[in-house]
């Protein structure tokens, strides 16, 4: 198929007005002739067979702009007016959700390690409190020296000071006086304030306090009041005895201070 002059020869005959038929034929000859001479011209056209008088079959290879972008690299949208990292929309989901893995992880970390805290420093303060509490109570070691005492009493179920607000609860005062005054001395006696011994008279180990004033005014207070019970076998009123009971304060005070020489 003779192609270009056909489309030469199809021009030509659109040149003609409506109506009128292009009788010449020679004309056409030669404008096929003039367009197979222009294609056989100095420029040549890839196109173009001219052994043929034919189009030529071409092989066109893609531009290295089309290939396919690597991945991981700069594509663009439709329009192509937009950059768009490849792979962009799926690295910065991955890479928000480690950072919140992070953030979680390092929260709990401080949750626990809040509550391990608190429950240590309540465990402690627990222990603190229930260590001040039983501080000064004598234990049963204690109450068996009863006999170094220098006086003679019934030994107790429990401690002496437990047994001293056992009676006075009951009502009995001059029977609390007597445990309240035997805990006095064991107290003093376990801190080297003074020293229990048989055949020692209560006018001793009231001089043995002189060097610890506020001991002995506690001391001597409860003294007399026991002395008047136990050996002048008066009844002691509610009102003396909660004088001497009303000073346990101050003696565990100044008990804590002989302690605290000693460390």
């Amino acid at each position: 198929m003779k192609f270009f002059a056909q489309i030469v020869i199809l021009l030509a005959a659109l040149q003609c007005w409506p109506g009128r038929l292009c009788a010449q034929e020679a004309p056409a000859r030669e404008s096929v002739k003039d367009a197979r001479n222009a294609l056989n011209g100095r420029t040549p056209f890839p196109f173009y067979d001219s052994a043929k008088d034919d189009v030529k079959r071409m092989n066109v290879k893609a531009p290295p702009d089309a290939a396919p972008p690597a991945k991981g690299s700069t594509t663009w949208t439709r329009n192509g007016t937009t950059p768009v990292r490849g792979g962009g929309g799926r690295g910065g989901a991955s890479g928000l959700g480690a950072l919140l893995q992070i953030i979680g992880v390092a929260l709990f970390t401080a949750v626990i390690s809040a509550v391990v805290y608190f429950l240590v420093k309540a465990f402690l303060q627990g222990e603190q409190t229930q260590t001040e509490g039983t501080k000064f109570i004598d234990t049963s070691s204690d109450v068996d020296r009863v006999e170094d005492l220098p006086f003679q009493i019934k030994k107790p179920t429990g401690d002496f000071l437990s047994e001293a607000q056992r009676l006075y609860e009951a009502g009995q005062y001059s029977e609390a006086i007597v445990y309240l005054f035997s805990y006095q001395l064991v107290a003093l006696d376990k801190r080297h304030v003074i020293r229990l011994a048989k055949g020692k008279t209560n006018r001793q180990y009231l001089r043995e306090t002189r060097s610890r004033e506020m001991i002995k005014q506690v001391l001597q207070r409860t003294m007399i009041s026991f002395e008047d019970v136990f050996f002048g076998h008066h009844n002691l009123s509610r009102e003396r005895f909660e004088e001497c009971w009303r000073q346990l304060d101050e003696f565990h005070q100044q008990l804590e201070r002989v302690e605290a020489a000693a460390a």
